[in-house]
């Protein structure tokens, strides 16, 4: 079945089922599914849908505590199954939808960033090698379920020049970082959330910044591993 019109067959089959019969609740309920349903293909209910759940993945790994086996799929951790194996409708109508976790990872981000990092960087400078100056450090957050991302960096006219460091607040293990570190996080990774730093050691020796990060994950009641 063409996935596209997947949905709008599943509207119009309810809608011959229940008949003239249907309450004209149900009835208008159904009118509004099937004006909307050809927009509905898998691909949209995904990215509308699917890409901010909490349980969403890009990639998982199909063999237990195996990190060199990645499936690349996309993966829905609620239903322990890759989304190419789910349909439209399936995906549609799946009521296990959440964003806490991941609000609850950007809030904490948020707090580590404004509360901790920033104090701490207010007095030092980042080389930035390629333009041959130092300047006062940035932050940047990116989210995506599962993680938050503050990367280091420092503002430039065109925007935000990010260095070499990043820190990860972690939910889960995450394929991105390759089965080296994957192993690394996980013997780490008593407790959730983690925090993962990223970042050379010259550049950490540079900022002299190591005994920050260890005195705010013992704030923060968290394992730290650097890669």
């Amino acid at each position: 079945m063409d996935n596209r019109n997947e949905i709008l067959f599943a509207v119009r089959e309810a809608k011959r089922n229940l008949g003239e019969s249907a309450d004209f609740r149900v009835a208008d309920a159904l009118a509004i599914l099937e004006g909307i349903a050809p927009f509905l293909s898998k691909e949209v209910v995904i990215g509308m849908k699917c890409k901010s759940c909490d349980n969403y993945a890009s990639a998982s790994f199909p063999l237990s505590r195996d990190f060199w086996a990645v499936d690349d799929s996309e993966y829905c951790h609620a239903k322990d199954a890759s989304l190419k194996n789910l349909t439209a409708s399936k995906l549609a109508g799946c009521t296990q939808y959440s964003c806490v976790a991941t609000q609850d990872l950007i809030n904490l981000g948020t707090a580590i960033m404004e509360e901790d990092l920033r104090p701490a960087f207010q007095e030092r400078k980042l080389y930035d090698r390629s333009k041959f100056a130092s300047y006062n450090v940035a932050f940047q957050l990116q989210s995506s379920p599962g993680k938050v991302c503050i990367e280091l960096g420092h503002r430039t006219d065109e925007g935000f020049a990010c260095s070499d460091i990043k820190l990860y607040i972690l939910r889960r293990l995450d394929p991105g970082f390759g089965a080296v570190a994957t192993q690394k996080i996980s013997e780490a990774m008593k407790g959730s959330p983690i925090m993962v730093v990223q970042s050379g050691l010259q550049t950490r020796r540079q900022l002299d910044i190591d005994y920050v990060l260890e005195w705010m994950a013992e704030k923060r009641k968290m394992d730290i591993v650097y890669l």
